[in-house]
């Protein structure tokens, strides 16, 4: 199992995160465009009277001021941001304040249409610089008329308070991050603990969190307490079953010696002989399993693996050791991997078929890989995960007497105990190839 990682929408932390980040930023959308709106609708609001009252007071003062004073009475009045023209420009309409596509401004100017009334005409000229022209005269549609700019009278956003928002908005992400770590780091603990123990090394972890979690976590821990009562207790059995089969084992022996028929003496010993080599397999399978029992050193796996390769052609086994074997430092009790060497090679020569070959490379950075291939029947796709089971004895070519199916479990559990792993495959011949992984010193 691997590490939970903050690639996206892979792990509960970045989806809950990214939960969190997209509510926030909704609501604070939303919560903007209301208060927007609503300041946009006051001020137009207020800029609409204030127009009116303006507009009204011109139009009193302009009947009784001559015509050439008129359009500088206009000027200083507005501080030059409106004008008197004789009249508006030909392609302007009389407008209908439902079809104007005036935008925000919309509501502005029919909130001045509606309060002019039938006194005054009022033209719209929409674009990028609307324009409002307002008639002065005695009567609707005559001149003068008032030419009104109307893009100053729209409400800006200010940019301090977009700064202030987007503050806002940092600090709330900020504390959701820290709020999503807060939630999520009792379930980070509890997957490393699974890591943990998957790689046969458990650990209980400290309760933490919201009340599920901390449950989760105390459940964990009851699990971990019961699983090693379950262990202790299975290797109490296994451990006293071939303690106590030595005794009569060695009376065994001792009655065959006796015996006077070369015949049956020679069947009572083979099966004596079996007899001894299952309670074997139960004392390695008990002693890889518990990594407590390990005693670790440096070990230069090269040349370790190149004296046992001939060790056993010496005598006179098939096991080659491919291509050029590269220097590799390992922490690992030799004992114990002597035990996993030995059934593998062993496993090879009794179930497949010479010859064993066997192989040291480099595989992640800061692990080895140690392969033992041999060139048999090997075992279907579907076979490999049971291999791995105790007493799992797959077929009748894997099920001669002597053997209980503890090989290559007695593997695994020394590869884990290593902090390492173990994965089956298909040699090139058909036959079975085990990939042993072990960490580098």
């Amino acid at each position: 199992m691997k590490r939970m990682s903050w690639r996206p929408l892979r792990s509960l932390r970045s989806r809950l995160v990214l939960l969190i980040v997209v509510t926030l930023l909704i609501a604070q959308v939303l919560t903007v465009y209301v208060m927007v709106s609503a300041q946009r609708n006051e001020l137009q609001a207020t800029a609409a009277n204030l127009l009116v009252s303006s507009i009204t007071t011109l139009k009193s003062a302009i009947a009784v001021i001559r015509p050439e004073r008129q359009a500088m009475f206009v000027a200083r009045t507005s501080q030059g941001q409106w004008r008197l023209v004789k009249k508006p420009p030909s392609r302007l309409m009389q407008h209908d304040m439902a079809d104007a596509p005036m935008g925000h401004l919309h509501h502005l100017t029919r909130q001045i249409n509606r309060a002019l009334g039938s006194t005054a005409e009022v033209l719209v000229a929409p674009g990028r610089e609307p324009l409002m022209f307002v008639s002065l005269g005695p009567a609707p549609g005559q001149g003068p008329w008032l030419r009104i700019a109307l893009e100053g009278i729209d409400p800006k956003v200010k940019v301090p308070f977009v700064l202030w928002w987007l503050l806002a908005l940092t600090v709330l992400v900020l504390i959701a991050l820290g709020f999503s770590w807060h939630i999520t780091r009792p379930i980070t603990r509890l997957v490393r603990a699974t890591d943990a123990l998957a790689k046969g090394q458990p650990q209980p972890v400290e309760p933490s969190g919201p009340v599920e979690t901390r449950r989760l976590g105390e459940h964990f821990n009851a699990m971990l307490a019961s699983l090693a009562q379950t262990q202790q207790t299975q290797q109490t059995l296994l451990a006293g079953l071939p303690h106590d089969l030595k005794g009569p084992m060695a009376r065994m022996a001792l009655r065959i010696e006796m015996a006077q028929d070369e015949q049956l003496k020679a069947g009572l010993q083979r099966d004596l002989n079996d007899m001894q080599h299952m309670t074997e397999q139960f004392l390695d399978f008990l002693r890889g399993q518990d990594p407590s029992r390990l005693q670790r050193q440096a070990l230069r796996l090269d040349h370790w693996l190149q004296a046992q390769v001939t060790d056993r052609q010496q005598l006179g086994q098939d096991v080659t050791l491919l291509g050029t074997v590269p220097a590799v430092d390992v922490n690992a009790d030799k004992a114990a991997l002597q035990r996993l060497l030995d059934n593998l090679i062993d496993n090879a020569l009794t179930h497949g078929c010479a010859p064993v070959e066997i192989g040291l490379t480099f595989e992640d950075p800061g692990f080895v890989l140690l392969t033992v291939s041999d060139h048999g029947p090997g075992l279907s796709t579907d076979q490999h995960e049971r291999a791995f089971q105790p007493f799992e004895r797959l077929d009748a070519a894997r099920s001669r007497s002597g053997n209980v199916g503890l090989g290559l479990s007695l593997v695994k559990g020394i590869a884990m105990a290593h902090g390492g792993s173990v994965r089956l495959s298909t040699h090139a011949s058909g036959g079975l190839s085990v990939h042993v992984r072990l960490p580098l010193a």
